[in-house]
């Protein structure tokens, strides 16, 4: 369980969200891709200067409530998380920042909406912006239970005793008529949460075995964790963006 205790602390640390949005396996073989959609996105992970988690609470208010006034994030609500049994987790709110390496600022704020009737599933709104020019993707999220058998469009991003399952959800853009709504795509990188889900998995075991290699030293996993997620979330963020 090693590594689900590492994920907990990287959570604690960075302030993602208490619905465990990367779940990976208790064993070393947990962070194994199930899925192999295409090239994997390394490349750029570190390019990001001025990084940073939006951690202290009147921040992540002012987050959220500025969420709550974009128009993009209002149709995604009415489209996507207007069952009633979901609920905006507020505690799980998480924002980032950071410059890429061409000097676009990104900005992400990320918005877990709950099932009141099932804490293993939850539908995940991501607002991007990238110089200021906002797009909302979303996604929708199972943990430790399979999807149900008219759920074939899941495709699980993991293995281990702490499965992950995600679905891919509508994109929306701005443009001069309006909100723009581009349908699903199955598991594609050049989505937020395709990306960002297996990516931090996978980050989080290489920190684990990265920091035992070294003794493992004190706050080197929740350090490295935290500073993992980070980057992940900020390249999927641009990544997204520009795909």
């Amino acid at each position: 369980m090693k590594r689900f205790r590492i994920l907990l602390a990287a959570v604690a640390l960075a302030s993602l969200t208490a619905f465990a949005l990367v779940m990976p396996g208790c064993t070393r073989q947990g962070s194994r891709r199930v899925t192999d959609p295409g090239s994997r996105p390394d490349a750029g992970l570190a390019e990001f200067s001025n990084a940073r988690w939006i951690t202290a609470p009147d921040e992540v208010r002012e987050e959220t409530a500025r969420a709550a006034r974009s128009p993009l994030v209002a149709r995604a609500v009415l489209e996507q998380a207007s069952d009633p049994r979901l609920a905006l987790l507020r505690s799980g709110v998480m924002g980032a920042a950071g410059v890429a390496k061409d000097g676009s600022q990104v900005r992400i704020t990320l918005l877990p909406y709950q099932y009141s009737d099932n804490q293993n599933r939850a539908v995940y709104l991501a607002l991007i912006e990238v110089n200021g020019v906002p797009h909302v993707d979303s996604f929708e999220l199972i943990r430790n239970e399979r999807p149900g058998p008219n759920e074939t469009d899941f495709e699980r991003v993991n293995s281990g005793e702490h499965g992950l399952w995600i679905r891919g959800g509508p994109t929306y853009t701005q443009a001069s008529t309006g909100v723009v709504r581009r349908g699903p795509e199955r598991f594609n990188f050049a989505k937020f949460g395709a990306c960002f889900i297996p990516l931090a998995d996978r980050l989080l075991g290489e920190v684990h075995e990265g920091c035992h290699s070294m003794g493992d030293f004190p706050g080197c996993v929740s350090i490295g964790s935290s500073a993992a997620i980070l980057g992940a979330a900020l390249y999927c963020a641009y990544a997204s963006w520009n795909g």
